[in-house]
């Protein structure tokens, strides 16, 4: 349910950029780092490939993108659990 709600967001703010690049021809770039006010010059790590990991994240990749990715994520993460669950709490039947 969760993951489904992060998708039809997601998809939403696609279409949102899709209708500005109707309206102005340019193509409206809605990042992690856009939405959130954070400062291109801003360091969020000392590790330089984890600095630059975290900089293509939240610069470079479109958030609709980020948000698919994440809901594919929880979606496995819930089955995974619930299989999981399954398993050690299954009940075997009793030999007649």
């Amino acid at each position: 349910m969760i993951a489904g709600i992060i998708v039809v967001i997601a998809l939403m703010m696609l279409a949102e950029q899709l209708q500005g690049l109707a309206a102005t021809g340019a193509w409206p770039s809605i990042t992690l780092a856009s939405e959130l006010d954070i400062a291109a010059d801003r360091v969020l790590s000392d590790w330089t490939i984890l600095g630059q990991a975290v900089q293509f994240i939240l610069r470079d990749v479109q958030l609709w993108v980020v948000m698919i990715c994440a809901a594919a994520l929880i979606y496995w993460l819930m089955d995974f659990t619930s299989e999981m669950l399954t398993r050690l709490f299954r009940v075997k039947p009793s030999s007649p």
